[in-house]
């Protein structure tokens, strides 16, 4: 059947990651540039994952806590999503079970038929979003995938999106019948994506 790629906004929400080591700092370092509030829990948390909390930029709206002690179910009571990345099996379908009977959206790595979301390979430039998933069956073609795509994007994509949404209430508000807004943001997309860069040409709607 497959599963539907929902895309959820995380900036403030509390994420449990259950493990300390190379993997949980993996997916650590994806979560952080969405802003969630993040908490590592682990009998012994890494340098890999604690270097995340060093990348963290002073402004950013993530946040990034350790607490390096076992694991505790009730670490999970006001959890919004947690990922369970530890080395024993048996508690990461404690903590599965427990999430699924919370209705906590819960990924345990490795290990799909404890999932109730996957964690996806992706491809991050500035507001543009792109998520892979191969139903848990090979990482690797997620990970080819993802870097065709990456490779794929034209340079400063990102920065075209954000002028686009900058734009985009002042273009609502000149009373344009939909099918001219459309063709003026897919002429200024267009554009830009010739020029290579994120400026437009501010007279293009008073000549048509």
């Amino acid at each position: 059947m497959g599963y539907f790629p929902f895309f959820m906004e995380l900036e403030g929400k509390r994420g449990v990651v259950a493990g300390g080591g190379k993997v949980a700092a993996r997916k650590v370092e994806k979560l952080l540039m969405f802003g969630p509030m993040l908490t590592v829990i682990a009998p012994v948390i890494e340098a890999c994952v604690r270097r995340q909390g060093e990348l963290l930029q002073k402004d950013a709206a993530a946040s990034l806590q350790f607490i390096e002690r076992a694991f505790l179910m009730e670490d999970l009571s006001d959890a919004d999503f947690v990922i369970a990345a530890t080395d024993d099996e048996g508690l990461n379908g404690r903590i599965a079970q427990y999430c699924r009977a919370e209705r906590i959206p819960v990924n345990v790595v490795d290990d799909k038929d404890k999932c109730t979301f996957l964690f996806p390979a992706l491809v991050k430039e500035g507001p543009l979003t792109v998520g892979i998933v191969t139903e848990g069956k090979s990482p690797a073609a997620s990970s080819w995938v993802r870097q065709e795509i990456a490779d794929m994007l034209p340079e400063g994509i990102g920065d075209i999106i954000d002028l686009l949404g900058r734009i985009r209430p002042a273009v609502l508000q000149m009373g344009l019948e939909e099918e001219a807004r459309k063709r003026l943001f897919e002429k200024i997309f267009y554009d830009c994506l010739e020029k290579g860069t994120a400026e437009y040409d501010k007279d293009w709607d008073k000549r048509q």
